[in-house]
C-alpha cells in the first residue's frame, strides 16, 4: 500500500514539475569505464531479463563508507539483455545467474542536493537526477519517472540499491 501511496504522489508531483526536469540533462561520462570503478555485476531487480553492471566515481565511492552519498557523486549502470533459449526463457547459467548478452542502455544517477528544489517534496529523493543513454552514448531522452519512483523508497540508503556495495572494498 506504501509503495501504492508513493507512486501517486509521484505521478502528481512529476505532472506538476514537468518543466523543471525538462531543464535538466545529465551527460553520460565517457570515460566511465576507465575514470569510474566497476563494484557490481548482478540480476537486475525488478527485470527477469536483465543484467546491470554498475560503476561508481570516486566521489560516490568514497562517500559511501558513510552511508551518505556526496554531492557529485555518479553511478552509471549498463543494462544487458539476457541469453534465452529457444522457447524465449532466460537461461542461467550453473551457478543460477542469468547470462548478460548484449548491452541495451546505459543510466546514469548523478546526486546535487540543490537539484532536489525543483521537486515537490515526494520527488526530492536526495538531490538524485536520472538520464538514460542509448549503447552508443546518445541521451534518449526518457520519461525518468520509472526510476524514481524505483528508488524513493529506499531514503535509508540513500535513494540506492548498492551503497554497501559500493562501499566495499573491491
Amino acid at each position: 500500500m506504501r509503495i501504492l501511496a508513493i507512486t501517486a504522489a509521484l505521478a502528481i508531483a512529476i505532472g506538476a514539475t514537468a518543466s523543471a526536469l525538462e531543464d535538466r540533462t545529465l551527460v553520460l561520462p565517457t570515460d566511465y569505464k576507465t575514470s569510474f570503478d566497476n563494484y557490481l555485476i548482478s540480476d537486475r531487480l525488478g527485470q527477469d531479463d536483465q543484467v546491470i553492471s554498475l560503476y561508481a566515481n570516486a566521489t560516490a565511492r568514497e562517500s559511501a563508507k558513510t552511508g551518505t552519498l556526496a554531492d557529485g557523486s555518479v553511478i552509471v549502470g549498463e543494462l544487458y539483455g539476457v541469453a534465452k533459449d529457444a522457447n524465449g526463457e532466460v537461461i542461467e547459467s550453473p551457478v543460477g545467474r542469468r547470462i548478460p548478452t548484449e548491452l541495451k542502455a546505459i543510466v546514469v544517477m548523478e546526486r546535487q542536493a540543490a537539484w532536489a528544489d525543483q521537486y515537490s517534496d515526494a520527488l526530492k529523493l536526495g538531490g538524485w537526477e536520472f538520464e538514460v543513454f542509448s549503447p552508443d552514448g546518445k541521451n534518449l531522452g526518457k520519461d525518468t519517472t520509472a526510476c524514481r519512483e524505483c528508488h524513493a523508497p529506499l531514503g535509508d540508503t540513500d535513494f540506492t540499491w548498492t551503497i554497501s556495495h559500493m562501499a566495499g572494498a573491491n
